[in-house]
């Protein structure tokens, strides 16, 4: 297939937006299916007549198929499609109102999740005794800390089942005076919940977890190895999910009297350094004679969380 001419791409799109309006990447490339995503991409970002607006939080994570290198989420194509919108200089008014419209869309789909994980933990608390609940805390990561999910249709990586967008990231954090039999019950009760939220025709939503203790989560913020500081990243994004908050804030507190908040705000202006770096080479770039590596810089990385 031919690489299209990037100006005739850049006419196609002030075509559709004066058609219809600001759209965002997703929108546009739906609407001119024959052009790579990339050519799509260029054309919108080298052009001096489009209006663009992004309205995506960043957050850090490391690509552990590119050598655990340190990258951005959402990844450019994602930011592109999903995160960025482009109209035309009259058109401000209503890329504003669009731009709300999405940013609630997202917000909306975030509260519908973490709903979701809260109804998860309740389910879990009810078979617990107080006294248990009060020396464990749950906390939630990924794109639903940041209110960025999303609901597009997905194939499950392990089950190759539909799954509704974001996946739901639950950690759980165990003080040292629990047996080991309540973690294994936890575990065992997880996996369930899990399965069903999975196969159940009314949610097919995609929970990840893991339970750990918290000499464990207090040893990962070494931040020594990859393990250690996807584990890291995970609290240090976290938001409050349920359980003691007792608990939590001193797994907080020790993300700060060791330091490891630190190294990963240092993390994060490396990747958006080569966020920057990434955009500015793809966009010199001929379409044509990109190679992988470079190409590998817009697309997906692999950004399931492994949990450890």
């Amino acid at each position: 297939m031919p690489v299209p001419n990037i100006a005739e791409v850049e006419s196609h799109v002030i075509a559709l937006l004066n058609m219809h309006g600001p759209l965002i990447g997703k929108q546009l490339s739906e609407k001119l299916p024959d052009i790579p995503k990339l050519a799509l991409w260029q054309a919108c970002y080298q052009s001096r007549a489009l209006q663009v607006s992004h309205f995506a939080s960043y957050y850090l994570r490391f690509d552990i198929t590119r050598e655990d290198q340190v990258r951005l989420s959402p990844s450019i194509l994602r930011d592109f499609l999903s995160f960025s919108l482009f109209g035309l200089p009259g058109q401000r008014d209503q890329m504003i109102e669009r731009q709300g419209t999405l940013s609630n869309m997202h917000r909306e789909i975030s509260r519908e999740k973490i709903a979701l994980a809260q109804q998860v933990m309740k389910s879990l608390f009810l078979d617990l005794p107080r006294e248990i609940r009060s020396s464990m805390c749950a906390f939630i990561a990924g794109d639903l800390a940041y209110f960025l999910a999303h609901n597009e249709p997905r194939e499950h990586l392990v089950s190759g089942e539909m799954v509704k967008g974001s996946d739901i990231d639950i950690v759980i954090i165990l003080n040292e005076d629990l047996p080991d039999t309540i973690q294994r019950k936890i575990d065992a009760d997880m996996i369930a919940l899990k399965n069903y939220y999975l196969r159940h025709p009314q949610y097919r939503h995609e929970i990840d977890f893991i339970a750990k203790r918290k000499s464990t989560m207090l040893q990962q913020f070494h931040y020594t190895d990859i393990h250690d500081k996807i584990a890291s990243k995970i609290a240090y994004e976290s938001m409050f999910l349920g359980g003691s908050l007792t608990l939590y804030m001193e797994v907080r507190d020790a993300m700060t009297s060791t330091g490891v908040d630190r190294l990963i705000e240092a993390d994060f202006d490396h990747a958006l350094k080569d966020r920057k770096h990434a955009m500015q080479t793809l966009l010199q770039a001929s379409s044509d004679d990109i190679d992988d590596e470079t190409r590998s810089l817009f697309y997906f990385s692999q950004e399931r969380v492994e949990f450890t």
